[in-house]
């Protein structure tokens, strides 16, 4: 399975460095990229589609302004249905530990009550 990584800003920074040093955006290669950038967790699948969105993002400072405008919107649907993704899913994945966590407080709680049933019981019967 493909390991998802947060592009945070530093990342972005050294990536746009590599891309500059190779000569451009246009120049530049996913391969010679990943090799500049030697960053432990990062593959070839991450800087493909990241120097893709890069490429992307230059186009449309190059554009006319409908073009522009076009081009941005569409990206910003695409990120924002990307976080509302991540989001649903990082909600799905809270509820689900919540629920294991009820549920093993649940048997907690009847294993407490059985025990409490028997040591009452053998007061009892001490008595």
């Amino acid at each position: 399975s493909k390991i998802r990584i947060r592009w945070t800003p530093d990342l972005h920074d050294r990536f746009v460095e590599c891309v500059n040093w190779l000569g451009g955006a246009d120049k530049a290669t996913p391969k010679q990229i990943l090799k500049l950038m030697d960053t432990e967790g990062l593959t070839i699948f991450h800087v493909k589609s990241h120097l893709q969105k890069y490429r992307n993002a230059k186009d449309v400072v190059g554009s006319s302004e409908g073009e522009c405008m076009h081009k941005i919107s569409h990206f910003g649907i695409f990120c924002n249905s990307l976080q509302l993704k991540e989001a649903l899913q990082l909600q799905l994945d809270v509820q689900r530990r919540l629920h294991e966590q009820l549920e093993t407080q649940r048997n907690l709680q009847l294993r407490i009550e059985e025990q409490a049933k028997q040591l009452k019981m053998m007061f009892d019967h001490q008595r």
